[in-house]
């Protein structure tokens, strides 16, 4: 079977691709993606990382819910999923170097979460759209999503988004200064994203540092506020996915 998620490298810039049609999060997909971080925090010549998809239409659009609905799962695979995922988010906010984004597909629910937890992100304006429908899916944001998305995100902004479910393009969240910037097509923006990646060769504690200070807020809501959250959703999401 493919990986979900493949690594290559580019001088010193890790490539972190999403190998599949849609690029739902599912335990199998945490799992590869935090043994992948595992790989690059251990060769000390990688200075950043680009996240991006092999899809030709898809960035990833968020979990799975196909696997969230299997009747074999518990209320407590639920949970341990959802805490899975809460624990990826916090080692990307703290990663020790850059985590960029390079969303060249659509960027749904928790894909969307996951491109605000990289550092930068950067989109092509041919193809993709960026959406929060959590509001219409009935699976809600985990408090400590609230300060993540908002270190990408204008609170006004989301909000919209967030409340309507709307769909956005490239050129809105450019003026939102949601990403750094836009280019025209697949090549371009694989091109332009691998520069801008190139260009860092920054001390790893110091960066380290800095994301876990700048991102505190998103750190203690984790702490104090999710596990809670997530052991009294997780019951709800079985019920509901499971139509009991």
């Amino acid at each position: 079977m493919s990986p979900l998620i493949e690594l290559s490298y580019q001088d010193t810039v890790a490539v972190l691709t999403m190998n599949t049609a849609e690029n739902r999060h599912n335990p199998e997909f945490i799992r590869e993606f935090n043994q992948h971080l595992d790989t690059v925090e251990a060769e000390e010549k990688v200075k950043s990382i680009i996240l991006t998809s092999a899809s030709e239409k898809n960035w990833s659009l968020g979990i799975d819910l196909e696997w969230m609905s299997q009747p074999a799962n518990s209320v407590k695979d639920i949970a341990d999923f959802m805490t899975g995922v809460t624990s990826l988010l916090k080692r990307i906010v703290t990663f020790p170097m850059p985590v960029i984004a390079a969303l060249n597909g659509h960027s749904f629910g928790n894909g969307a979460v996951l491109a605000c937890a990289c550092d930068f992100r950067f989109m092509k304006s041919d193809k993709g759209f960026f959406c929060f429908p959590e509001v219409d899916v009935l699976v809600p944001f985990f408090p400590s999503m609230f300060p993540l998305i908002n270190k990408a995100i204008p609170q006004t902004f989301f909000n919209r988004l967030a409340m309507t479910g709307q769909r956005v393009g490239s050129q809105e969240l450019l003026d939102h200064q949601v990403v750094e910037a836009i280019f025209a097509n697949e090549e371009a923006l694989q091109a332009g994203v691998l520069e801008f990646a190139t260009s860092f060769n920054k001390n790893r504690w110091i960066y380290g540092q800095n994301k876990s200070q700048m991102n505190k807020a998103i750190l203690n809501t984790m702490l104090e506020e999710d596990a809670e959250f997530i052991a009294g959703t997780s019951k709800v999401l079985w019920k509901n996915l499971q139509n009991k």
